[in-house]
């Protein structure tokens, strides 16, 4: 039995292994895409002086924890956008090993939960994506298994991580409370009465966060508006779309998965144990939650979710086992594929932006940055001129802020930035923003001319734009094509009206 109990564990730690072996594999490569705009915000605040980064801090819609993980982190490898995106990846395996640890009862189940963890989509998107995703979900995993163990035991190791992880988990992200509504509900139904010992360690954590973040996470959620304006109202289809985005490639799989078990001899109906269902039911409560409490103050957005992930994982385990490892293979295959597909690498992105603009752009140009644009194209054309502007110009006076200006008042700024002289206008446009809209007519009655498009792609996607667009200025009376005044009832509407009203 010793023989067999060592040869168990040793295929057990394997297979979690593999999962968090491959995930790195396939996302590896990814660490060198073109910069996000949040990204580069994470690069900023990483970067400033120990002094000024608390109060940068406060500025944001987040907890300081990754920012001064990350600091730390650059201290170690140089700071840089493939370092800080080495550091999301990194957790994002770690989170992927403690996965495979969740189910105590059924050891030959819980490995299979590292697979459907690493083959998640919202994972899959948030691994190499540099913001405090990964952690959020390592965090999670670690007090769900320190809080387990806990009520397992007596062992006062096991409370003191717990408290440690809520604590770390609650000054990484707002939704890890949200997760820790769940993880108690999962606690109830798996431990019942014993649950209650969870208040110990997580009041001791909480307490540690309220201390040191409690009433600057207030303001943040009570009193600044311009954090959350960039989230839209949330509805029925939203929710669905993000609900399943956590299972797409499970269910893409799927097919594959019955097609093995047709050639399988007798497969062994799944034994789905009480944490199992736990967690099904501890999913479902923590992707409903967000969405009720949209209808307080729009917040749903589909990174945040990232906290079913764990809950899923071990929801989906008995699967892994019933398909000998097919069905959450073949889901991450899938995965793969769909992170390597042709249509992943659109051309409008910060990096392709930034070459076409190197190449064309003069010191007397003026390129105008529609949305999120501006600091990620800058990332890589760091060349100081030509003048750069956001639009709406309140873009840049704060992180991830896209701005809720009126029409009235998006008209006035403007007429207000064309006014400026320039030879040519180079505008990074979101063709199904509002704003930028109001931008590109206001160009066209003004009378300059689109000339060339420099990138066109279908879908606006994470980089914010689909157009990068080239106007010239109005014709001047002399380079009209009669340089007479007009006649009565002259000139006719169109985009070179303003060239009869110049000298």
């Amino acid at each position: 039995m010793p023989i067999f109990y060592e040869v168990a564990t040793k295929a057990r730690i394997c297979i979690i292994l593999s999962a968090a072996a491959l995930l790195a594999a396939v996302l590896a490569p990814l660490l060198f895409a073109p910069a996000l705009s949040d990204e580069i915000f994470t690069l900023e605040a990483a970067s400033r002086p120990w002094p000024d980064l608390w109060a940068c801090l406060q500025a944001d819609v987040h907890p300081p924890l990754h920012y001064l993980l990350v600091k730390a982190w650059f201290a170690l490898t140089g700071p840089g956008l493939v370092s800080l995106r080495t550091f999301s990846l990194l957790m994002a395996v770690a989170a992927v090993c403690v996965a495979g640890w969740l189910i105590p009862s059924s050891p030959a189940l819980s490995p299979w939960s590292a697979w459907f963890f690493a083959a998640n989509g919202i994972l899959l998107m948030m691994s190499v994506y540099g913001r405090m995703y990964a952690l959020l979900a390592l965090l999670c995993l670690l007090a769900w298994l320190s809080s387990d163990r806990w009520l397992r035991s007596t062992r006062p190791g096991w409370a003191v991580l717990a408290g440690s992880a809520v604590a770390a988990g609650l000054c990484t992200h707002h939704f890890f409370g949200l997760f820790l509504v769940g993880l108690a509900a999962w606690s109830v139904i798996v431990h019942q009465r014993a649950a209650v010992r969870l208040a110990i360690p997580w009041t001791a954590g909480t307490a540690v966060w309220a201390a040191i973040w409690g009433r600057t996470a207030w303001d943040q959620l009570t009193n600044r508006t311009a954090h959350l304006a960039w989230v839209p109202p949330t509805d029925f289809a939203s929710w669905a779309l993000i609900a399943t985005s956590h299972l797409v490639f499970v269910l893409a799989a799927l097919p594959i998965a019955l097609v093995a078990l047709g050639w399988s001899r007798r497969p062994a109906a799944p034994s789905w144990p009480r944490e199992a269902r736990a967690a099904a039911a501890a999913a479902l409560l923590t992707l409903a939650l967000p969405g009720i409490l949209s209808l307080w103050r729009p917040l749903l957005n589909a990174r945040f979710t990232i906290i079913a992930a764990p809950f899923l994982a071990v929801a989906l385990a008995p699967l892994g086992r019933w398909t000998s490892g097919v069905l959450p293979g073949a889901a991450f295959a899938v995965a793969s594929i769909w992170l390597w597909w042709p249509h992943t690498g659109a051309e409008c992105n910060s990096r392709e932006a930034a070459r076409m603009l190197a190449a064309r752009a003069s010191a007397h140009d003026t390129v105008l940055f529609c949305r999120l644009t501006r600091k990620p194209i800058e990332y890589h054309w760091p060349a100081p001129a030509p003048q750069r502007r956001s639009f709406p110009a309140e873009i840049d006076a704060h992180p991830g802020y896209e701005g809720r200006q009126t029409p009235q008042q998006l008209q006035a700024e403007a007429r207000e930035l064309l006014a400026s002289p320039a030879r040519r206008v180079f505008v990074v446009a979101d063709t199904e923003s509002p704003s930028c809209q109001i931008l590109l007519q206001l160009l066209q009655a003004a009378g300059w001319r689109q000339r060339e498009t420099l990138l066109a792609c279908p879908g606006v996607r994470n980089h914010y734009f689909n157009r990068l667009l080239l106007f010239e200025p109005p014709l001047t009376r002399a380079e009209s094509p009669s340089a007479a005044p007009p006649g009565p009832k002259s000139p006719p509407p169109g985009p070179d009206v303003g060239a009869y009203g110049r000298p």
